[in-house]
């Protein structure tokens, strides 16, 4: 898959923000150099070389020169940062041509990019330019980086899984893990195992007929008591109880009757 080298610095050649009309459509072109779209509101459509392309706030991406856009859909009135720039593209280049970004992180480097007058000099537009290059690619190695972990959690969720095992996997500091992995899931790497495995732990609770602690072993913990207090710390309710309740909702084809599990007494964080 091809992305943006860095190996050849791209070479910066203008930029603006757009806001769309309800209902406009992107232009049809061929256009003759690279673009950078970061939307960061609403929705942009366009068809790249016959293959849609539909971006939502928060998503970026490159339209590399030489391909054919067209506005064959109206888009929904999309606020969006453009930059046209030449780039060098290689299959082991840094930056993916489609991604996330961050749009408070990016708004100081994108306000620069604006505000910069054609008095500046050529430096400031480029500094800013690669900054915001830099920025993206560090966000979707963190974004990778948050789901390797994830997946090795979620794998390995049944074993005592430390912060040290972590590390081995993704080679980062511990306050890098964690940073990393609360930015992409709202939670650090222990306390979204701990909700996973109580979650696993329901799973079992009302699919099998396993004793509660063996099922508490089960999903990794390692003394039946903590997992106790961690249930009801979530659910509010004992694990027997819980089974015992939920059972009760459970219809003879095996799916929920949702206004017996709305009259449940449990709640759920």
């Amino acid at each position: 898959m091809l992305k943006l080298s860095f190996d050849e610095l791209p070479h910066y050649l203008f930029s603006d923000n757009r806001q769309f009309l309800p209902e406009e459509r992107h232009i049809d072109r061929l256009c003759g150099e690279d673009v950078l779209l970061l939307v960061r509101k609403g929705v942009l459509r366009f068809h790249e070389d016959g293959v849609l392309a539909e971006l939502h706030a928060g998503e970026y991406y490159i339209q590399r020169a030489g391909l054919y856009q067209q506005g064959l859909l109206p888009s929904d009135a999309p606020n969006y940062f453009f930059v046209h720039f030449h780039g060098v593209f290689k299959e082991n280049g840094r930056l993916p041509l489609r991604g996330s970004f961050n749009n408070e992180s990016a708004r100081p480097i994108l306000q620069a990019l604006k505000l910069l007058g054609i008095e500046s000099p050529r430096l400031e537009y480029e500094k800013n330019f690669y900054a915001l290059l830099s920025l993206l690619s560090k966000q979707q190695h963190d974004e990778t980086t948050a789901e390797n972990i994830r997946s090795y959690l979620l794998t390995n969720f049944e074993k005592q899984i430390t912060l040290d095992d972590v590390r081995k996997e993704v080679f980062l500091s511990k306050n890098q893990i964690i940073n990393v992995f609360r930015a992409a899931y709202g939670k650090p790497p222990h306390r979204y195992l701990l909700d996973y495995r109580l979650d696993k732990a329901c799973e079992f609770l009302l699919s099998t007929a396993r004793p509660v602690a063996v099922i508490a072993y089960a999903v990794g913990f390692e003394e039946y008591s903590v997992f106790y207090r961690a249930f009801v710390a979530k659910y509010g309710i004992s694990p027997a109880d819980y089974r015992h309740i939920r059972s009760r909702a459970i219809r003879p084809d095996g799916k929920i009757d949702e206004d017996a599990q709305k009259r449940m007494p449990f709640r759920r964080q």
